[in-house]
Formats: C-alpha cells, structure tokens, sequence
C-alpha cells in the first residue's frame, strides 16, 4: 500500500474507533446509572471528546476519497474529485454519520433532555455505515440491519470500557463490581446479537466462509473473527472471574480488569485497523 492508501485506512480508524465511542458512550449513560457525579462527567466528556473526533475524521474521509481516487495527495484540491466523493455513497454516509454524531454532543451536553435523543443519535451513528461499502449489495436492506445491529452491540461493549475502567482505578471493587455485574448481564444478550449478526454478515457477503479463506477479503475476515473470539474469552473471564471477586471486595480485582480492559481496546483497535484496510484495499466481489 502507499502512502495515500494507508491514509485513508487511518483516517478510517479513526473515525471507526471514534464513532464506536461516541455511541457507546451514549448507551452506556443511559442504561446504568453511575455511582458518582465525576464518573458521569468523565464519561461525558469522552464523549463529546470522540463526537468531535469522529466527525473531523468522518469528515475527512471525503478529500481522503479523492485523494484514493488521484492516486496523489493533490486529489484532496481537486474540486471535480470531492464532489464525486461527496455525491458518492461516502459523502450520504458521512452526512448521516454526521447528524448522528451531533445528536450524541448534545446529549453529552443537555443530560437533561430525553434519552431517546441519545439513542437515536447512536442508531444513526451505527446505521451510517450501511450506506456505504460492501453492503451496498444485495440483499441490501438484510445486509444493512445486520450491519447497524452489529455495530450497535460493539458500540454498547466500547462504550463500557472508560467507566469500567475508571471505576476500578478508584479503590472500590464493590462499586465498581456492581456496575460491572450490571453490564455484564445486559452484555450476555448484547454480545449474542452482536456474534450473530456478524455471522450473517459473513455468510451473506462470502457465500463461502471456509473458502473465502483463499482470498484476501477473507484472511482479513478470518483476522476479525480470531480478535472478536479473543475478545469474547476476556469477556467471559471478566464475567466469571473478575465480576465476582469485585463483588466480595477483593482488592487485587480492580487492577485485574484494568488489565483486561486494556487489552480488550488493544483488541478492538486490531479489528477498527483489520476492518478499515479490509474496506480500502479488497472486496467481496472478488470470491465470485
């Protein structure tokens, strides 16, 4: 890859990481209920912090599409080439993505208006990136359900991580492992949606899981699928280890899931970067 492509593939992570925050950030407010004002604030101000990352990155991503099409860097001035991107299904994803991100600042912002303001911000977030890529193929509407609902569920885990993660800094594993306890039974129904919806995204897009293997499109699948199986042994071990051991004061438990945290965002940072170059560099038309 050179230097435009792999631009475009960080410029792509960003914006996936960042909105994935955002979002979840939103859901996470407003499912549980924190224990302390400063929690709710820091988690707040992640949240504006990533809504306006992710909108500068998603943004970006249309000189950056410009920019992939010239083959040069000169391609992000080129007035004819943004407005193809813009008019392209890229720039209807970035403006909904947009909108969405928006809605999500001001909930960060106005606590005090209604929840649904959040939620739909965070639907519409999720659901952006079904108006661009490869699911634009048939079965599209199939294709971008799946997609928005997986994305929904991975933005709900992402979005856990920050006050999870603060909470068992503080030197209160009871605090910390009620709300731990707490989303990790909603976590259980969301994380079956979000693998199944994933499954029919690879089936639909591969037609042959096993033997997409051959291709690009599906090491880069194949790569996704082995972080994501990571990812759900560190959620499990936080369920059945950690969870249980914060709820009986066990003091060695708060630096326990600070570890395990950190490496379930060095996980899903592997996937945003998997995700992105898969998306840049290679294509499911390509197993026909």
């Amino acid at each position: 890859m050179d230097a435009a492509t792999l631009a475009s593939v960080a410029v792509k992570a960003l914006a996936y990481l960042a909105s994935l925050t955002a979002a979840g950030s939103a859901l996470f407010l407003v499912t549980f209920s924190m224990p302390d004002a400063e929690t709710r604030k820091a988690v707040c101000r992640l949240g504006i912090a990533s809504a306006c990352a992710a909108a500068l990155a998603t943004l970006a991503l249309v000189p950056m599409g410009a920019v992939f099409l010239a083959g040069e860097w000169p391609g992000a001035f080129d007035p004819m080439l943004t407005r193809m991107v813009a008019q392209s299904p890229i720039g209807e994803s970035v403006m909904i993505r947009v909108v969405g991100l928006a809605l999500v600042a001001l909930f960060f912002v106005r606590l005090e208006i209604a929840r649904p303001v959040a939620i739909l911000g965070a639907l519409t977030v999720c659901m952006s990136f079904a108006f661009r890529g490869h699911v634009l193929t048939e079965p599209r509407l199939v294709l971008g359900v799946l997609l928005t609902a997986h994305l929904l569920g991975l933005a709900f885990w992402v979005g856990a991580f920050a006050p999870l993660f603060r909470l068992a800094r503080q030197g209160d594993p009871r605090r910390a492992g009620t709300i731990a306890d707490a989303f990790g039974r909603r976590a259980v129904w969301v994380v079956a949606v979000l693998a199944a919806a994933g499954a029919g995204l690879l089936v639909l897009l591969t037609g042959n899981p096993l033997g997409a293997l051959a291709l690009p499109y599906g090491q880069f699948l194949a790569i996704k699928v082995s972080v994501f199986v990571l990812l759900l042994g560190l959620a499990a071990f936080n369920r059945i280890r950690l969870t249980p051991a914060l709820l009986a004061g066990d003091p060695r438990a708060g630096v326990r899931l600070q570890r395990s945290i950190a490496c379930e965002v060095a996980a899903v940072c592997v996937i945003a970067l998997t995700t992105a170059t898969l998306t840049t560099v290679s294509s499911p038309e390509a197993l026909g």
